[in-house]
């Protein structure tokens, strides 16, 4: 049941971009450095922000950074619902997916294209159906919406015209306790671990009762923010996304000419965060979305990699940790350092469209090196 083509670990991104900009307040020069993963934070921090900010966005999976630099081509070359369904947000047929990438190909590097030829598969379901953790997802979806009461009671969620009628249609229509079930299979550790994630992102869990974590958070999930507004919520629910206006919007870039100058804003860099950031000038980057980095590197790692931060930062530098499972560290005194701020990372959570992650910004006045 749970065997099926991925390519890469995550064919979206599970970070809500409004988060990083609430957090980052993104000014005119900043320099921004982010995690690629599948390209949404990058992306969206481009599309938001001053025309002189720069973005560089690193991982160490190129097949990552060919997703993101994908994502990037369609949105410059398609208009929006087509990059939508091109890119799996939206059904399409293989011919049509077909015809579309004969527009991006030319566009693409000798390296990027010979990837793609080897994976004919995204033709088929669309790229960002062709990660390890969507793959695992999207098979239990149809159980998760018979337990939640059917296709038609879940659109009904979707009719609502309020947060407020948004909480009280799911607590009195949807059977979402018939869920934890559900979720304690989805994320036992023997098949989780196997099927869903990468063993490297779950160094730091300890607790077994994820699934039960990830339950009684699906209620904010579905709740926090208009329903009809969150892309990712529909793409979980349906595995697609119901509403033009929700996609992401970095495909909604209707001035071509616009959006391609400021597409030579941001650069996608094989590398490690850790290494780009030793290799850089001292005060380049002032700005730093780090997703959630510190549930992939033990703590040491994660404690030099934030040293780095405090010693080579720019002036007014900012920052977002996201996290599931840890973002502890070895010096007990980078939070003060960084200025952790658990108060506002709450109040950035109640708004995030993607609420399972914690969250926590910070914020300190960093050096003037070479900005």
């Amino acid at each position: 049941m749970l065997k099926r083509e991925f390519i890469y670990d995550f064919g979206l991104s599970q970070d809500d971009p409004k988060s990083e900009l609430a957090a980052l307040s993104i000014q005119e020069n900043d320099r921004v450095l982010c995690i690629a993963s599948a390209g949404e934070v990058p992306l969206e921090l481009l599309v938001n922000s001053p025309e002189s900010v720069i973005i560089d966005a690193v991982d160490i999976a190129d097949s990552q950074l060919f997703l993101s630099r994908l994502k990037l081509k369609a949105a410059l070359l398609l208009d929006t619902v087509p990059a939508a369904r091109f890119l799996g947000f939206m059904p399409a047929e293989e011919s049509e997916r077909v015809a579309w990438f004969k527009k991006i190909d030319p566009e693409l590097t000798k390296a990027e294209r010979n990837f793609w030829k080897e994976h004919p598969s995204i033709l088929i379901l669309g790229p960002v159906n062709l990660g390890k953790y969507e793959t695992y997802m999207r098979k239990f979806s149809p159980f998760g919406r018979l337990l939640l009461g059917g296709k038609k009671r879940l659109e009904g969620l979707f009719e609502t015209t309020s947060v407020e009628e948004q909480k009280n249609y799911f607590d009195d229509v949807l059977r979402a306790g018939l869920l934890k079930n559900l979720f304690k299979v989805m994320f036992h550790p023997k098949l989780y671990k196997q099927r869903g994630i990468s063993e490297q992102g779950l160094i730091h869990w300890q607790d077994q009762q994820l699934g039960l974590k990830f339950y009684h958070q699906f209620r904010d999930f579905c709740t926090n923010t208009p329903v009809r507004k969150n892309w990712m919520l529909q793409f979980v629910l349906f595995n697609r996304v119901l509403f033009e206006e929700s996609l992401p919007s970095y495909l909604q870039q209707d001035d071509k000419i616009q959006f391609r100058e400021m597409a030579r804003r941001t650069r996608f860099l094989e590398q490690s965060i850790t290494t780009i950031i030793e290799e850089s000038d001292s005060g380049y980057y002032n700005k730093f979305a780090l997703s959630n980095v510190s549930d992939w590197l033990s703590a040491e790692d994660f404690t030099a990699l934030l040293q780095l931060i405090v010693q080579k930062s720019g002036p007014n530098a900012r920052g977002l940790i996201r996290y599931i499972h840890s973002a502890g560290v070895t010096n007990p005194q980078l939070p003060h350092l960084l200025g952790f701020d658990a108060e506002a990372g709450q109040k950035l959570l109640s708004k995030d469209r993607f609420p399972f992650y914690k969250l926590i910004p910070f914020s300190f006045r960093g050096n003037e090196g070479n900005k």
